[in-house]
């Protein structure tokens, strides 16, 4: 294994307590839309798309987060109905409603955390099929 003289430099000011400086770049904001799925009077559900699909990867899906929020509480105070949910194009275009309604973008960390489980293998989870050794 090689190490970059950049990477044992950062190490050695780390150690030391000197300031280290570096390059930021510019970080390219998440490709995220949202899908009304039900306006109510009391209520708005909206389901946020995170992944679109992507032939190259195999993927046909959307991969969607499914929020519930009351209209006259704080953006703060939300429900979220699904962490992770995949559907067709289809099946998003049918759940669709052409009402609109204020939405609120959060943070995905759960959408994340379900999203990689979803894409690991069973026997990473511990989720193996039974096989039959005969």
């Amino acid at each position: 294994m090689r190490v970059s003289p950049e990477a044992i430099l950062l190490a050695i000011a780390t150690i030391l307590g000197a300031p280290v400086f570096a390059r930021a770049e510019a970080v390219k904001p998440p490709d995220v839309s949202t899908v009304i799925l039900s306006v109510s009077l009391r209520t708005v559900r909206w389901a946020t798309v995170h992944k679109h699909p992507e032939p190259a990867d195999h993927d046909l899906y959307y991969h969607v987060e499914v929020i519930e929020k009351e209209r006259a509480s704080p953006p703060w105070q939300f429900k979220r109905l699904a962490a992770h949910v995949v559907v067709t194009a289809d099946a998003l275009d049918r759940s669709r409603v052409l009402r609109k309604a204020k939405t609120y973008f959060y943070k995905d960390i759960e959408f994340r955390i379900a999203y990689r489980a979803w894409r690991a293998p069973p026997h990473a989870a511990g989720r193996c099929l039974p096989h039959d050794n005969s």
